[in-house]
């Protein structure tokens, strides 16, 4: 879009030329600019606001997931692989190390699910628009999680080739944006810098809990920080949380937070002690 003083010295070149537009003209074409402007991200973008550019993507195709971690079946979705998403919207991710890039999902809800994205594109992702088995004149079916209707609109990644039960894998539903950051950038402020034995908590939280939980003001809006202005170990028993973890609806009522069944003794306590580790390292 032309800055103003570009814009000015057009018109008044072009009003040289030929007969000006009328003021509700030229109001109205400045409208139209401003909002094309505002649904393409710039070429060097890092972050692309899916709602906006929802018109400009290209045609979906229909894709068949086996077995899906939401619905817990098979699904079939009108969906554009993310890879084109990102060519098309966030061309950026090419001059970037993907090893040591993050793409990060936000989703309306505050889960903000990251991962490497060297990992991401080396299976087959796709960006959802809509479900095949939806009604007549709707996109999407909402499961039900107890009685938690779950929103899965506007967009949900997906993937073609990932079980169900690998859950180093995000499939974020009710996704709105997608941004990339610097790995190094994005969670240095969490890592155990002066104590190399709480590198294993580190990474488990990495994957476990920060999509939905904050650390430092670092991570997801889902659920609660955790470390400041008061760790979860300073006014929680250790055992409390171990327990919580494993069986959140028997501590709250329609508690949104999954039961965490996937994790060891052995590794729940390498997460707690990684949290009473950064009890001492608050932002």
């Amino acid at each position: 879009m032309l800055k103003p003083l570009c814009g000015l010295l057009f018109l008044a070149v072009l009003g040289c030329n030929t007969s000006q537009k009328s003021n509700n003209e030229t109001v109205a074409d400045s409208t139209a600019v401003d909002s094309v402007a505002s649904t393409v991200p710039k070429k060097d973008s890092l972050s692309v606001y899916l709602p906006d550019i929802k018109a400009s993507l290209p045609e979906a195709q229909t894709v068949e997931v086996k077995d899906d971690p939401v619905f817990f079946k098979a699904k079939s979705y009108k969906a554009i692989p993310l890879l084109t998403v990102l060519d098309q919207f966030l061309p950026a991710y090419k001059s970037l190390d993907i090893k040591q890039t993050q793409i990060v999902f936000e989703c309306e809800d505050g889960y903000n699910p990251s991962m490497v994205l060297e990992k991401v594109l080396s299976k087959k992702a796709y960006l959802a628009l809509s479900d095949v088995d939806a009604p007549k004149g709707q996109d999407w079916i909402n499961p039900k999680k107890g009685d938690h209707e779950m929103k899965i609109a506007p967009f949900y990644i997906v993937y073609t080739d990932v079980p169900a039960k690998d859950v180093t894998f995000k499939w974020p539903y009710n996704l709105v944006k997608i941004s990339l950051s610097a790995t190094s950038e994005e969670l240095a402020v969490l890592f155990p810098k002066d104590d190399d034995t709480q590198v294993k908590g580190f990474e488990l939280f990495k994957v476990n809990c920060l999509t939905c939980h904050s650390l430092n003001k670092v991570g997801g809006k889902m659920g609660p920080e955790l470390n400041y202005p008061k760790s979860v170990t300073e006014y929680w028993q250790v055992d409390q949380i171990k327990h919580f973890v494993k069986a959140p609806t028997s501590f709250r009522n329609e508690c949104k937070m999954p039961a965490i069944t996937h994790l060891t003794d052995k590794e729940l306590d390498e997460i707690v002690s990684y949290l009473k580790y950064m009890s001492k390292h608050k932002v």
